[in-house]
């Protein structure tokens, strides 16, 4: 008899686990599957050529990120959204620094916008997804983790994942499990298993003067290798610097350009952008 209560009670313990488990993935597939329904209709299909790439929607205005070797040195490429459209895409800006981003803009008003954030708000081992085209596969969702995440300053501005992903996913959307995206799909190793790189979204906020327009920065533009101050701190080098501002505060800019001090004094948000000839 008592055997039997045993016996029962196990059966009992299995199935109040398996039913915990059922939930828990249950759980696990509904918020994917809301992430996925949240990011795939700001990703877009970007054809150049015979070539293609992602990308993905950052202002309402039909402004859309990807990497510049998506779009490389075209002035017009093939936009494809979600819904089938296909809409005729301009570059607008390419990254200062070389960096591989650029931005794109359709003739499209009340776009599904992403915020475009940083990696701040992960760390190595956080989860991470991305939807893209790899390979051809549209609108593929993927996922894995932060692998590394490289230090400010590093000779690459990136962070690596272990997302399986292929050509085709460039110009993506790498987001967190809470649907922010905190970096761009760049580049990963071929004939290795899921190394693949990201650029910071921070980073590409400062690398391209239309995206600082929707964050609160302000653009110095001095001429090249020309160090530049603000409030008598150096914060960067020409052609282009991008510091966080304060609504409302006012700046001192300043750099010497061929001998002579050239300045200005600029109050954020009226100024957003500032050139030191």
């Amino acid at each position: 008899m008592r055997g039997n209560v045993r016996v029962c009670l196990a059966l009992a313990l299995l199935a109040a686990t398996a039913a915990a488990g059922d939930d828990a993935l249950s759980q696990l597939e509904r918020q994917q599957q809301a992430l996925f329904e949240k990011i795939a209709p700001a990703v877009v299909f970007i054809a150049r050529g015979g070539t293609f790439g992602s990308g993905f929607f950052v202002s309402s205005e039909g402004l859309i990120l990807t990497n510049a070797h998506v779009v490389e040195r075209a002035q017009k490429v093939d936009v494809v959204l979600s819904d089938g459209r296909k809409l005729a895409g301009e570059v607008v800006e390419r990254g200062a620094n070389d960096l591989d981003v650029a931005l794109v803009r359709v003739p499209l008003k009340d776009a599904p916008a992403l915020a475009l954030g940083g990696v701040d708000s992960v760390k190595v081992g956080s989860w991470v997804g991305a939807v893209g085209h790899g390979r051809g596969a549209i609108w593929t969702f993927n996922s894995g983790m932060i692998s590394n995440i490289y230090p400010a300053g590093a000779e690459r501005p990136v962070f690596q994942t272990q997302i399986p992903l292929n050509p085709g996913n460039s110009g993506g959307p790498i987001f967190d499990r809470q649907g922010r995206v905190v970096g761009i799909v760049t580049a990963g190793i071929e004939g290795s298993n899921a190394i693949n790189f990201g650029i910071d979204g921070e980073v590409a906020v400062r690398s391209l003067s239309k995206l600082a327009g929707l964050r609160d920065f302000l653009v110095i533009n001095a001429p090249a290798g020309v160090p530049v101050f603000v409030d008598g701190s150096m914060v960067g080098k020409g052609p282009r610097v991008t510091v966080a501002a304060a609504r409302g505060k006012s700046y001192a800019v300043f750099a010497v350009v061929e001998g002579k001090m050239k300045k200005a004094q600029v109050v954020f948000p009226d100024s957003r952008e500032v050139t030191l000839p």
